[in-house]
């Protein structure tokens, strides 16, 4: 039901508020996408497979991101937060920089879990401070903003990570005072953690917004403290499972990307580092600021069953890039191949969240986002890396061209996927209208 708030127009404190919430984000996948970088050193210092180093990536973080996403999101609907998301920066900081001391991979794993614990926090509780602070029309563009800190942190950590690497070297290390000798991949993660912690502080910065459920509104002076909240789960089931198809794979391609440029093209660490980094820096902010002026511009003009459509259609052109990259006939053209991708692919994950949160009720916001960044979590971060490392090492025999063969594979069928799903709810959201 339609309230006065939905016509007011968010002031320069809310979009202060977003800005912050987008650093925060960048700080969280700062502290995710250095692992994949470090894929080869951190193999060759503790002798562990491409699938175990699959697990460290994925299955390690995604244990108690998936778990605490969901406790996290009741909370949010409940508590303050502001504190939540503060408390939560400082326990994935700390967890990184523990990473960043580990000298096994049973210590690494534990690290890891300590780094998905702290950063359920940061979808579920920005989203509903996204949905109480602004109205429907201007909620495609504070998402938006706040998905760019995806690719701002996963460009710098691939460009600050692969300057590291590059000034001390792949196998290099440092003497620093109280941690002793640290191998260069040691300390990426250390930096990335201490780069987390003063953010916390800045979540206080900015005024909690007013629950809408409970926010005075003379349009509804008698409306109850707790409205009923139905979740219109039958719209979400195929929302969820094509949010899950996109999200597998822009991150299998991600996770793998640095690892496959190395292998095929025997590529250095540090100039995959650069050269992807800034790939992701440019383009994929790019992509995501652009697709939240369009989520709310074609739910302005023809309705909010359109969003989806949008996303359904990019998925079949996301698909063609995404097939090619393996088999591209030089490194320049691969590198082409792999920044249309990114200016495509992450788009979805924008069109697919402000979705999310637009059929979302607000009472129940934390909760359902803290479900779905849950699930999208598990099958991006958990399943994607090591479905494709599987395919890699049991279908395609883990030969040198293995790799990008299973990449091709696994883009074509989630493609397929996310197409479907999201055409599927723009259909019934149609449906629904007339």
């Amino acid at each position: 039901m339609q309230t006065s708030l939905d016509n007011v127009a968010p002031t320069r404190a809310q979009w202060r508020m977003v800005a912050i919430l987008c650093l925060v984000n960048a700080i969280a996948f700062i502290d995710r996408t250095a692992l994949p970088l470090l894929v080869q050193p951190i193999k060759r210092d503790l002798g562990i497979s491409d699938t175990e180093i699959s697990l460290l990536i994925g299955a390690a973080f995604i244990i108690t991101y998936a778990v605490g996403g969901f406790l996290v999101g009741m909370l949010v609907d409940r508590f303050s937060r502001r504190k939540i998301l503060a408390g939560a920066i400082g326990v994935w900081g700390t967890a990184t920089v523990f990473c960043g001391t580990a000298s096994s991979y049973a210590a690494l794993f534990l690290g890891r879990c300590g780094v998905g614990i702290g950063e359920s926090a940061c979808g579920p509780a920005s989203m509903s401070l996204i949905k109480d602070a602004f109205a429907p029309q201007f909620r495609g563009r504070a998402v938006a903003i706040w998905a760019m800190g995806a690719s701002l942190g996963g460009g710098c950590a691939l460009l600050a990570g692969g300057a590291i690497l590059t000034v001390v070297g792949e196998s290099g290390s440092l003497n620093l005072p109280l941690l002793g000798v640290v191998k260069s991949w040691q300390l990426v993660l250390i930096a990335c953690g201490l780069a987390s912690l003063p953010v916390a502080l800045l979540v206080f910065s900015f005024p909690e917004p007013v629950r809408r459920w409970q926010a005075p509104d003379p349009v509804q002076p008698d409306r109850p403290a707790a409205p009923k909240a139905p979740i219109p789960w039958r719209l979400f089931v195929p929302l969820f499972l094509a949010n899950a198809a996109t999200i597998m794979l822009l991150t299998g391609f991600s996770t793998w990307i640095p690892a496959l440029m190395g292998r095929t093209w025997k590529l250095a660490a540090g100039e995959i580092g650069l050269v992807f980094g800034l790939i992701t820096l440019l383009l994929s902010t790019s992509s995501q600021f652009g697709a939240g002026f369009l989520v709310d511009l074609v739910r302005k003009r023809y309705g909010v069953a359109a969003v989806p459509m949008l996303g359904g259609l990019l998925c079949a052109a996301v698909s063609v890039p995404a097939f090619l990259i393996p088999g591209a006939p030089s490194v320049w053209v691969a590198w082409c191949l792999i920044a249309l991708l990114s200016l495509a692919a992450t788009s979805l994950f924008t069109i697919g969240t402000a979705t999310v949160v637009q059929l979302t009720p607000s009472a129940v916001v934390g909760k359902v986002t803290g479900v779905h960044f849950a699930w999208v979590g598990i099958m991006g971060s958990a399943v994607a890396p090591t479905l494709i490392a599987l395919v890699a090492e049991r279908v395609f025999g883990g030969t040198p061209a293995a790799l990008g063969q299973a990449l091709s594979s696994a883009a074509v069928v989630l493609a397929v996927i996310g197409s479907v799903g999201l055409l599927t709810v723009a259909w019934q959201l149609r449906r629904a209208e007339t």
